[in-house]
């Protein structure tokens, strides 16, 4: 079929719909929450409704998926639109003027038709395959830019999962930040490839997109001469959960960086390492510090163990270093694993129970060093995981004791 045919009873449709949406922008809408931050309005199911009855009249046996009423299926049907109402609802919601319509007609997984349309700004791109893309009807090309250091990207952060886990996202976004000209994030995957197709922008990522997202804007990169794929450079498709757009120029330097973050392989963190804590009993009582960096509160005296050292050598020196004290080492109390100790290192901490002699005094990473009594065991001010180990501890110190009697 000629494609291209349709492009104008999709136009009419795109921008009736535009119409409607630009009215309701300075109306009141109801606002419904699919997830913690994740909006949809009335705005959107109202324009979806809009949009299938349109597409229906245009091509009446193709199907319609929907962002608002899709339902995973197994298998896709052989041509179907894809359609994002109203991308950018949270904009549209929060009255900010960036939110767009896409629509793209689907063979399979590949786009051969695709339009988007921001309706505050009157602009309207679409392109079909091997027809080029467009502009309000101009044609548009990417740009010629063709080093990172003079690009300026785009991204976006998926709303579902970023509030979750927000370190396997920004580390991406920091080193585009500090390997181009700039970073933008407008919040409309469909208006920010339509951009670089324009040559506005020269590179775009983001993971975790929807299909309905990414169909339309991803023709439009490709009609206008740059290039499309996922993380690791490899064909994209709008089923994909990353990918990467570029003018081309620029899109080796862009992959050999997203490569290292793909979010199904990516951990932020290192493996964990070793670690002692040590409880030393002295005069009646058991040894906190007072500790100079974050986080602040009590503690128990410990810290890394060095290379090369057993844990009871890294236990005893440790004890040394931060309190003054010689120990002897009565018995292991346990191993444990807290991720909020260090987000860094992810510290795994074997913990020692010892006895303490000398002179008392803080020093190394603590300001002060200081004997409780049990009774005075300052719970609501301890660091990292140490109330656990310490109750661990007294339930411990009583076993013994009772065995003992």
């Amino acid at each position: 079929m000629d494609w291209i045919k349709l492009i104008d009873p999709l136009k009419e449709l795109v921008l009736e719909v535009g119409s409607f949406q630009r009215e309701a922008y300075f109306s009141s809408n109801e606002v419904f929450y699919k997830g913690k931050i994740d909006l949809v309005t009335s705005v959107d199911l109202k324009s979806e409704e809009k949009l299938k009855q349109g597409l229906t009249k245009i091509l009446p046996f193709v199907p319609v998926l929907a962002e608002e009423s899709y339902h995973p299926q197994k298998d896709l049907p052989e041509v179907f639109w894809l359609v994002d109402p109203l991308d950018g609802t949270t904009n549209f919601a929060h009255r900010l003027p960036w939110f767009a319509i896409s629509v793209a007609l689907m063979q399979g997984k590949t786009p051969v038709l695709g339009m988007v349309y921001n309706p505050m700004t009157a602009e309207l791109f679409y392109a079909v395959r091997g027809q080029g893309a467009y502009l309000n009807d101009q044609p548009i090309k990417v740009s010629s830019v063709d080093s990172l250091l003079g690009s300026l990207l785009c991204t976006g952060f998926p709303v579902s999962k970023i509030m979750d886990n927000p370190d396997i996202f920004i580390p991406l976004f920091k080193e585009f930040m500090t390997k181009c000209q700039g970073v933008r994030r407008f919040g409309s995957a469909a208006l920010d490839l339509a951009y670089v197709a324009c040559g506005r922008y020269e590179g775009f990522w983001e993971p975790y997109l929807k299909p309905w997202d990414t169909a339309a804007g991803v023709l439009l990169v490709e009609e206008a001469g740059g290039k499309v794929t996922d993380y690791r450079g490899n064909s994209y498709n709008p089923f994909l959960n990353t990918i990467v757009a570029s003018n081309g120029f620029i899109h080796q330097a862009m992959i050999e960086i997203t490569a290292k973050y793909h979010p199904d392989t990516f951990k932020p963190y290192r493996n964990p390492f070793p670690t002692v804590d040590i409880i030393i009993k002295f005069a009646e009582g058991i040894v906190l510090i007072s500790r100079k960096n974050p986080p602040q509160g009590w503690a128990l005296p410990g810290g890394f163990v060095d290379y090369g050292e057993t844990l009871e050598q890294a236990a005893i020196r440790e004890a040394k270093e931060e309190t003054n004290l010689d120990v002897e080492i009565q018995y292991l109390l346990g191993c444990y694993s807290d991720p909020k100790r260090d987000p860094r290192f992810h510290t795994v901490s074997t913990v020692f129970v010892a006895k303490g002699k000398g002179e008392l005094k803080g020093m190394d990473d603590a300001k002060e060093a200081k004997v409780f009594k049990l009774e005075e065991i300052p719970w609501d001010f301890l660091a990292f995981d140490h109330a656990q180990i310490l109750k661990d501890f007294l339930e411990k110190e009583k076993k013994i004791s009772d065995e003992v009697k």
